[in-house]
């Protein structure tokens, strides 16, 4: 199950270091639905004071669908203070395996250092 997380967390790196000015959120979460089969929806939030705001987000069901399984993973500005948080979300129950952490790790800490 690992290898496509793998992949379109290649694909989505490469599009972040591409990307100068502004990294395309929607785009990340758009490949991490597209590519990695049991991945139904994916987010982005970040904080706001005391509030917490979904900057970008993709789906590949409805809003109906129960989702089974969720994991987050923290982002982080270079200074180590955590700005957001990015959710993965699946309607298989425990889909997520001990390979996708780590890629996704790194998925949410490159969105912490070009949105710094």
């Amino acid at each position: 199950m690992s290898i496509a997380t793998d992949l379109a967390t290649i694909r989505i790196l490469g599009t972040l270091h591409q990307s100068i000015a502004s990294p395309p959120l929607s785009q990340t979460v758009e490949t991490l639905c597209r590519e990695v089969e049991y991945i139904n929806w994916a987010g982005v939030y970040f904080y706001e004071g005391e509030d917490t705001l979904l900057a970008a987000y993709a789906g590949t069901d409805s809003e109906d669908d129960v989702m089974q399984s969720r994991l987050a993973f923290p982002i982080h500005k270079p200074d180590g203070t955590e700005t957001g948080v990015l959710v993965v979300k699946s309607r298989q129950w425990i889909v997520f395996d001990v390979n996708d952490v780590p890629t996704l790790e790194t998925v949410a800490a490159e969105i912490g250092k070009t949105k710094a």
